[in-house]
């Protein structure tokens, strides 16, 4: 793709596929040793549950230093990838803590007049319920429960505003990683002009590529915590299997973790490098 160019949808895609097929080894390396930090930082959770916050950090931190190396791989070669893990692993964490401050704060502003219009409607008849229940959260989570089942085209339409919120303000954003790994330094709100004018053509590439990825990844790791007397699609299932299982949820984290990098992870790493590649202005080349 010829910077300044239209984003080509097919071409993006295959970019990404072909990045993944030359750089497997790479790949599953890398995934490997993320999905191992990511089992030590879940079982650190299990052993000393206040630090969910500082878990929750470094979980986010791991995410990042995979994605770094996936990214740099495509944009400099794998063995290049391997000498910048580091540096590169930071400034794309510190991208991904902006970026997702400012999606907390976006979507906080949202809620308030969303909540305000599901009171008055959908949510008016369990209002009453939901003061009964006060701070009992089993009671609260009862509540809610009833409610979408009750209620499944306004939580659908709800679900579907959300989503597709996420993912424009995510597409605008797309290239903060690949341009802090090429560029050296952080950089977030610097690439939302970048964007402008490709924004709907990079939401089809990313639903082309990484919705059945993301299917796929889901399926896979369902079977995982099926294996493992867990429920992924009951939460209050996946909760009691943590408890009283530990090390098969352990187990489940490893696994799942390592998928998620080498199946879904690798493809939007080669899909946002490549993006990046044809949209950077030409005052941003080195």
């Amino acid at each position: 793709m010829a910077v300044g160019a239209p984003v080509p949808i097919r071409e993006s895609v295959g970019a990404a596929m072909r990045f993944v097929r030359a750089n497997w080894r790479f790949i599953g390396f890398v995934s490997a040793i993320g999905a191992a930090a990511a089992t030590l930082v879940a079982g650190l959770a299990l052993a000393v549950p206040q630090l969910s916050l500082l878990t929750g950090i470094a979980s986010a931190g791991v995410q990042a230093f995979v994605y770094a190396a996936l990214v740099a791989a495509f944009l400099f070669g794998a063995s290049a990838a391997r000498g910048r893990v580091v540096t590169d692993g930071m400034r794309v964490w510190g991208a991904m803590l902006v970026v997702g401050f400012f999606l907390f704060l976006f979507f906080l502003v949202v809620t308030i007049p969303v909540m305000m219009v599901l009171a008055a409607g959908p949510m008016a008849p369990y209002l009453t319920d939901l003061q009964s229940a006060g701070a009992d959260e089993e009671a609260v989570l009862g509540v809610m429960t009833r409610f979408m089942e009750e209620n499944p085209g306004p939580v659908l339409a709800l679900t579907l505003f959300y989503a597709a919120l996420w993912l424009l303000l995510t597409s605008r954003l797309y290239l903060s990683a690949p341009a802090s790994v090429d560029q050296g330094r952080v950089l977030t709100f610097e690439t939302w002009k970048w964007t402008k004018g490709a924004t709907w053509r990079i939401v089809a590439a990313r639903l082309w590529l990484l919705a059945p990825a993301n299917i796929f990844v889901g399926a896979l790791g369902h079977l995982v915590g099926r294996g493992v007397g867990m429920d992924t699609l009951n939460p209050a299932s996946a909760a009691a299997a943590v408890s009283s299982n530990p090390i098969g949820f352990l187990a489940y984290v490893a696994v799942t973790s390592f998928l998620t990098f080498a199946l879904y992870a690798a493809l939007e790493a080669g899909l946002s490098a490549y993006l990046y590649r044809g949209l950077k202005p030409a005052a941003a080349q080195t």
